[in-house]
């Protein structure tokens, strides 16, 4: 076993400079093709994106983020959103003629290798007059995930806020009209509790909740809650608020939310299986014993 580690490691170091040669070649192609903003190159597959901006990024993460994950990226100008935005796709390497300090910083934190020509405090606008538009969008985020909640149309509150449930131990934070209300029951109670007592409290809120099954999206939505934040949220629960129009922002998405013990699915979300509407979901739920 043990003659095959120097191979091995040979191997890796001729791989890594496979990769580092090719990211330069697609710094030279974006020198030759001015009109070329970004060069993807992942399993063997070179792609080319001429947009402006962060365009063709947002495009992929919403429709193809297959395309970045582990992927070699030249992109012609990184700042803080395309540094948040490459984060997010889970790119290997980043090669550009132009980083911001903060876009640096922010993809050597995410483990993201960097290769740049040159280096500014901050990217300006056309004019060299001020902070380019996104820069100047993102001043008030200083996290990768924050980047990311604006650029998708999100707000900072909202971050703040489960950060704030997370650090607190708290269960669900409600804002709405300039108000914050703390809430630390278990399950969906608390939302069953404000949809039926305080409904006002919901329409057009932000909300934080530390995990999001099929049963509290069902109530967020019966309740008009603009914008969801969570640590954790299972695909039907995320779906259901999309279909609403409601903005989800989750730290990591399961196929289905399960039980204490891990050995099953939760036991709320298990009476809504095979339920396709809102409706017939908060029924079910109203109907079920207080201790849930």
């Amino acid at each position: 076993m043990k003659k095959l580690l120097f191979p091995l490691a040979v191997a890796l170091v001729l791989l890594a400079g496979c990769n580092t040669d090719k990211g330069q070649r697609m710094l030279r192609t974006l020198d030759k093709q001015p009109e070329t903003g970004m060069v993807i190159y992942n399993q063997g597959k070179t792609s080319y994106y001429y947009a402006p901006g962060v365009d063709d990024l947002m495009q992929l993460l919403a429709s193809d983020p297959a395309i970045l994950k582990d992927a070699i990226v030249a992109d012609r100008r990184v700042g803080k959103a395309a540094a948040a935005l490459l984060i997010k796709g889970g790119v290997k390497s980043v090669y550009t003629p132009l980083v911001c300090t903060p876009a640096r910083d922010m993809l050597e934190d995410a483990g993201i290798a960097l290769v740049a020509r040159d280096e500014i405090p901050y990217m300006v606008n056309a004019d060299s007059t001020g902070l380019c538009p996104l820069e100047k969008l993102l001043v008030c985020a200083t996290t990768a995930e924050e980047c990311q909640v604006v650029l998708f149309g999100g707000s900072l509150t909202g971050c703040e806020m489960l950060d704030m449930l997370n650090e607190q131990g708290l269960s669900l934070l409600v804002y709405n009209n300039d108000s914050l209300s703390i809430h630390a029951n278990r399950g969906v109670r608390d939302l069953l509790d404000l949809l039926s007592a305080e409904p006002e409290r919901l329409r057009g809120a932000i909300v934080a909740d530390k995990i999001i099954g099929k049963a509290a999206a069902a109530l967020m939505a019966t309740g008009g809650v603009q914008e969801v934040h969570t640590n954790v949220i299972c695909t039907p629960a995320r779906e259901l608020l999309e279909q609403e129009g409601i903005k989800v922002f989750a730290r990591e998405e399961v196929e289905k939310i399960l039980n204490k013990d891990k050995t099953h699915m939760c036991p709320i979300d298990s009476q809504l299986e095979g339920i396709e509407t809102v409706e017939e979901c908060v029924r079910v739920l109203k109907n079920m014993p207080p201790v849930l």
